[in-house]
């Protein structure tokens, strides 16, 4: 009985390698879930809800959902923000809270169209890492392991710090995740990706091609302790109306995709539309290269833009 219950912890583990934090993978569309420097930084409060549903040919295949909220205070100077994530895959669950503060500072004229300055922030989330011992053993078992809490449930802290500078529509970004080195119960390894030591780095730049027309080519790599890298290209092709509607398509190419059973490849589509105030958002992406087929990851993402209607052309929220 209890070789039976830790190979079969094992096999699970396993097979969720890829499922750590949703947000990681969603900086398009919240950009600040990879950064406590950008909460708030663009002087506009936010509502955001994301589900992710990945491996859609299988039954019971892993989701994800996540809602969180940012706001700036005083003057545009601080920003502060909030997130609730729960990471399902299969018997393995994953639930967190955050909250974020986040210090700006304008190094550019008061009002201008397109600011300058940069942004410090920091985090603070507790986690709780489980395991269903149904969806293991099926039945009761008296085996001291099986019955054991600490062997299904861990309720852990972390901290996280980030840094971002803005300038003509340029950005550069550097975040560290998971600051504190802790030991999972459940794990009792080394190979606890949903809490291991991680970096950010990200980059973009905004082109105005016309009036209404922007082009906004980006870049994100996510590095991890025992873990391979990550590298995200895209580029939006935005159109911004004079009466506050926008939208925009945006081609992504993913390098490694930090998935279950899936490509170390793939490509996808951004899709966001935008009227005050709701943003309305799909991206898909498939793989292209690994031994697995699969239809693709699915994520769907909502917000509302809590900051008053501003007087000029809306942005991406």
């Amino acid at each position: 009985m209890r070789i039976r219950v830790i190979i079969l912890m094992q096999l699970w583990l396993i097979t969720g390698y890829g499922q750590n934090f949703l947000f990681q993978n969603q900086s398009f569309f919240r950009p600040y879930l990879t950064n406590p420097a950008l909460a708030g930084v663009k002087g506009e409060g936010n509502l955001g809800i994301i589900y992710k549903k990945q491996l859609v040919d299988f039954d019971n295949g892993p989701n994800s959902q996540a809602i969180s909220v940012d706001y700036p205070f005083l003057k545009n100077t601080t920003g502060l923000g909030f997130n609730l994530f729960k990471d399902q895959n299969g018997p393995s669950s994953f639930l967190g809270f955050e909250s974020t503060f986040a210090y700006h500072v304008l190094t550019s004229e008061k009002n201008a169209e397109v600011p300058s300055g940069f942004s410090f922030g920091l985090s603070a989330n507790i986690n709780q890492f489980s395991l269903d011992r149904q969806y293991l053993m099926g039945e009761g078992s008296d085996d001291a392991i099986f019955n054991d809490d600490l062997n299904f449930n861990d309720i852990s802290p972390n901290v996280n710090v980030g840094f971002n500078f803005f300038s003509d529509g340029f950005n550069l970004g550097a975040s560290v995740y998971n600051l504190l080195s802790l030991t999972n119960t459940v794990y009792k390894e080394t190979n606890d990706l949903q809490r291991a030591f991680t970096v950010f780095l990200s980059s973009g730049i905004e082109w105005k091609v016309k009036e209404q027309w922007i082009i906004h080519p980006a870049l994100l790599l996510r590095t991890q302790k025992n873990a391979d890298y990550q590298v995200d290209i895209m580029s939006e092709f935005g159109y911004n109306s004079p009466k506050g509607f926008s939208f925009s398509l945006t081609p992504l190419f993913r390098s490694f995709s930090y998935r279950t059973v899936s490509g170390n490849q793939s490509v996808g589509l951004n899709i966001l539309i935008s009227r005050y105030p709701f943003s309305l958002g799909y991206q898909f992406d498939v793989p292209i290269s690994g031994n697995y087929g699969y239809a693709g990851d699915h994520v769907f993402f909502i917000s509302y833009q809590l900051s008053p209607k501003p007087k000029a052309a809306n942005k991406k929220s």
